[in-house]
């Protein structure tokens, strides 16, 4: 994400009040098939400070893997291969191909071959084409009819012997429970598919306003998770999208069969990355296990089938367009999940199924498959964002090709990981992407070099840029070959051929943990930064010409939020407008003025680099927001599915009490969540959230505050606040975590300030920053969940001029 690459918004009027945003139009429904520390050391505290009003819990985080999965869903769907014309037997025998021993993967313990299932791959999905598009699609009783071509007469599955020994008979497919009685016979899951519409996709039928009615069918059917498409838009009775897909989570997780057996079943939404006010990223954790960020991966489906040519066609810029689209960091979790579609991995994606060879269609002259290397990238980019696995292949046919890709229990593990982050891109020239991935063993990441251009590239990097810090070795995850080391001052060099990549893992090095502060001084703005080890020296970021190049000089104190990609800096210039600026790939950027008339220093949340929101209060006393975001786009063209772009208007979040505040408000985000802060004009702190998709109100946390507020959360469920108290002026410390709600009483820090304090947190440290009496930069900092803390002078010859600002590298 880069601010000086947005378009330079006019300033808003100059108005008391800020206009609310028009609403936006809804994308038409179709699918497309060191510094040396010498201060003095004080540790200081007390826990008898201001009572507060009775503790009440915000509202819960989404309880990560509640539902579905705690890692990456893992199988097959038979959409891009069967296109429409599927059979309860096609789907038993991909399902067998999945749980049956394969010549092309490793050998198990005992000597015989494992099976993609023993690989993790356990998800048996049907897509469309399975529900009949006659009539109502319904029996007498409502009840939903299949395709009569799906469970023709006689039809029967395939009896198999497992990589373990265990042999499953042949079962007759005469209703859709015979189905997934076969599929779980193997020791796989099935998953079912609808529309949120009364019709679906290519004109077949679907669950809109029947929703209850057929989630108690797929539990009578034996289902373990429904399939959620957006053909058929959204039934008059939900006012959103939103709306819609949280009831069809709730219906879900709260199944029955029609005997009353509770059968809850896992969501996946698949609506491709619209809907408004926000994408399904940001408020699909609260109801699904995964949901899709972008369009189909290609029109053309049916690779299976005589009816599409012998190839389901699909190029490089359809991989990497879903691939960019699913750059949503921040919003996954544990059972929670970005899915950028299915993995079209194998000959006849495009290719000729025969030779393997790239292919033209048509009349157009364009190259449609993936060349090896692209094949291998592509399931790499997949597994660096933690994305589902889910094949799109000929499971019983998995040439030695494609199972050396598919079948890379290296790579696996990386998708896999237990500490489920998704990886983030650190570096982008243009040419060469770099994605790094923390796992969960500390001091190892994941990293791909990825070759986007159509040309050769050579890049080298050190473990520096990675945000490690000491020595790490290298192990190429797509060969196993060791590569020595790597370190934060001999760096490695790589060469791609065109769209090649290579994944690598470290191990050894230890965690930067970096953080920046700002502080406004007599030559501007003056960053210092921590890599971990040491603090830089005082650095000064240039303010421009007032109301031409930059704010001039800044009123107040800025505001900053930090991602892989870079540092974003908010203030509030002379002429009391939003200005910004972006630090990426080792240079800061343009300041762009984003408008508003503020009468109080910024605020900003970053949900990461995809979304950041600013919070300012106006003239009016009032809070106002405006966001950085993707946004659904009205076109179903590959390139542009959505533009990236700061909102043009602002959205009111008005005050406690619909009255005023007082000073600056303070934000934090956190999985799916951004809590907003201020001081009333009682002196209390108050705050509102938006979890979910969703704002709640004003809600009274108490205390006397003397200034304002500023809040951190280093991991969700976990909220710190810290305010100036009245009377004695020193900082103090309110908690919240999601299982004990709010505690009782602040807690002192033990020393004062001037003007309102600043704060970070990465992982368990959090780092509180004054502006000391003597205009000196002071920090307190914890470690761990204990209530002391230890302060220290950072910097005893830079007076600061204004309060800092601080944020910390994820």
């Amino acid at each position: 994400m880069s601010l000086a690459s947005a378009p330079s918004n006019r300033p808003d009027p100059a108005t008391a009040g800020f206009p609310a945003p028009p609403a936006r139009t809804a994308r038409p429904v179709r699918r497309i098939a060191s510094l040396a520390l010498s201060a003095a050391i004080l540790v200081t505290g007390s826990l008898a400070v201001t009572a507060v009003s009775a503790p009440t819990p915000a509202e819960a985080m989404v309880p990560p893997g509640a539902i579905g999965a705690t890692t990456p869903p893992m199988g097959w769907n038979s959409w891009y291969f069967f296109n429409n014309n599927i059979t309860a037997k096609a789907i038993a025998d991909q399902a067998a191909g999945l749980a049956t021993p394969n010549a092309n993967l490793a050998l198990t313990g005992t000597g015989t071959h494992k099976s993609l299932a023993d690989l993790g791959y356990r998800d048996v999905s049907i897509d469309g084409g399975w529900w009949t598009g006659s009539g109502s699609g319904r029996d007498a009783s409502g009840t939903i009819v299949p395709n009569a071509g799906f469970l023709p007469s006689g039809a029967m599955s395939k009896a198999v012997t497992l990589s373990n020994g265990t042999t499953v008979p042949a079962h007759a497919l005469n209703t859709m429970k015979d189905l997934t009685d076969y599929v779980h016979a193997l020791g796989l899951k099935a998953g079912m598919y609808t529309d949120t519409g009364t019709t679906g996709c290519g004109g077949q039928r679907g669950s809109g306003n029947n929703e209850a009615k057929d989630v108690t069918t797929f539990a009578d059917w034996g289902y373990d998770w429904v399939k959620v498409d957006h053909c058929g838009g959204t039934p008059t009775k939900y006012g959103t999208v939103m709306a819609d897909y949280k009831d069809w989570g709730s219906l879900t997780a709260n199944a029955k069969s029609s005997a009353g057996v509770a059968h809850p079943l896992a969501l996946e939404i698949c609506e491709w990355g619209t809907g408004a006010p926000d994408g399904p990223w940001v408020w699909g954790g609260a109801a699904s296990r995964t949901w899709r960020t972008g369009r189909d991966i290609t029109g053309a489906a049916g690779y299976g089938t005589t009816s599409n040519g012998g190839s389901t066609w699909i190029n490089w810029s359809q991989v990497q367009g879903n691939f960019n689209l699913n750059d949503h960091p921040s919003n996954e979790g544990p059972g929670q999940y970005n899915d950028p579609d299915y993995l079209l991995i194998g000959p006849g994606f495009g290719d000729n199924p025969a030779t393997g060879q790239q292919q033209t269609h048509g009349t157009d002259t364009t190259l449609w498959g993936l060349t090896p290397d692209e094949q291998q990238s592509y399931f790499g980019m997949w597994a660096i964002q933690g994305a589902p696995l889910v094949l799109a292949t000929d499971t019983p046919n998995l040439t030695a090709a494609s199972a050396a890709i598919v079948g890379n229990e290296s790579v696996i593990a990386v998708d896999q990981d237990s500490a489920v982050h998704q990886g983030q891109k650190v570096i982008d020239n243009g040419n060469v992407q770099v994605w790094s991935k923390q796992l969960a063993t500390a001091g190892t990441r994941a990293v791909l070099l990825l070759n986007t251009s159509s040309t050769s590239q050579t890049y080298s990097f050190t473990t520096q840029n990675l945000g490690l810090n000491g020595t790490a070795t290298v192990q190429n995850l797509y060969t196993g070959a060791g590569l020595g080391t790597l370190s934060s001052t001999g760096s490695k060099s790589f060469t791609l051929a065109p769209h090649q990549s290579v994944m690598l893992k470290l191990t050894g090095a230890t965690e930067q943990k970096p953080e920046t502060v700002f502080a406004p001084t007599a030559t501007g703005i003056s960053q210092k930064s921590w890599n971990g080890s040491t603090w830089s020296g005082w650095q000064t970021l240039a303010l421009g010409t007032a109301g031409s190049t930059g704010p001039g000089s800044i009123q107040g104190e800025p505001a900053v939020v930090s991602s892989a990609g870079g540092v974003d800096v908010f203030v509030r210039g002379t002429d009391n407008a939003l200005w910004a600026n972006t630090y990426k790939n080792g240079a800061w950027g343009s300041w762009v003025n984003l408008g508003g008339t503020l009468s109080a220093s910024p605020t900003a949340a970053s949900l990461g680099r995809d979304r950041i929101d600013v919070f300012v209060r106006s003239t009016d006393g009032k809070v106002y927001q405006k966001t950085f975001q993707q946004t659904p786009g009205a076109s179903d063209l590959p390139a542009y599915w959505y533009d990236v772009k700061w909102t043009t208007s602002w959205v009111g979040q008005d005050a406690p009490n619909a009255t005023t505040i007082v000073g600056a408000p303070t934000a934090v985000a956190s999985l799916n969540r951004i809590d907003l802060f201020a001081r009333g004009t009682d002196n209390a702190l108050w705050q509102k959230s938006y979890v979910s998709g969703e704002w709640t109100g004003w809600t009274k946390r108490g205390g006397t505050l003397s200034s304002s507020p500023t809040a951190v959360s280093g991991h969700p469920g976990q909220i710190e606040v810290f305010a100036a108290l009245s009377p004695t002026g020193n900082i103090g410390q309110l908690s919240w975590t999601a299982t004990g709600g709010w505690s009782s009483t602040w807690y002192d820090l033990g020393r004062a300030g001037t003007g309102a304090p600043t704060a970070s947190q990465v992982g368990d440290r959090i780092n509180v920053y004054i502006r000391a009496t003597d205009n000196t930069l002071w920090q307190w900092y914890r470690i761990g969940t204990g209530p002391t803390g230890t302060w220290q002078q950072l910097d005893s010859t830079t007076k600061l001029t204004g309060n800092p600002a601080a944020a910390a590298h994820p």
